[in-house]
């Protein structure tokens, strides 16, 4: 199903729910009802003077710098090219899953997280693979 949430556009399954009245920062945020994560969103919208042209090079940079903040290994990173760019990778530890994917159209930047249990746990793999289909088809 294609959704509009916080001004991004992308395809997820029905059954995702906002549930950013539950964060107690706010941070827009998507669930399932008996799930086991979150998915996550910021938004860094262009709003005048010298245009960023954000590039993936820039991208790449901005994941780098924020695995490189984690006490944890990820996995290589995986860059998709489109109308809206992105790069992303995942962390596997034994405790949690976390996603990190930067997103640009060259002029807004979305740092989209996914945040679950342990990869052991059976609903993470699905979710995970939900999350990602909906990083490829997003647009804003």
């Amino acid at each position: 199903m294609r959704i509009e949430f916080y001004g991004l556009h992308f395809d997820l399954p029905s059954d995702w729910a906002d549930r950013t009245d539950n964060v107690p920062e706010g941070v827009p945020t998507l669930a399932l009802p008996s799930g086991v994560g979150a998915f996550q969103f910021t938004i860094a919208r262009y709003a005048g003077g010298k245009h960023p042209r954000v590039s993936i090079v820039a991208l790449r940079s901005m994941l780098a710098e924020f695995c490189r903040k984690q006490p944890r290994a990820f996995d290589d990173p995986v860059t998709n090219m489109g109308k809206v760019f992105s790069v992303g990778c995942v962390s596997h530890d034994l405790s949690e899953t976390l996603g990190v994917w930067y997103l640009s159209n060259g002029s807004d930047v979305v740092l989209a997280t996914y945040l679950g249990l342990s990869f052991d746990h059976p609903e993470v793999a699905s979710e995970l693979a939900e999350v990602r289909q909906s990083i490829a088809t997003m647009d804003f």
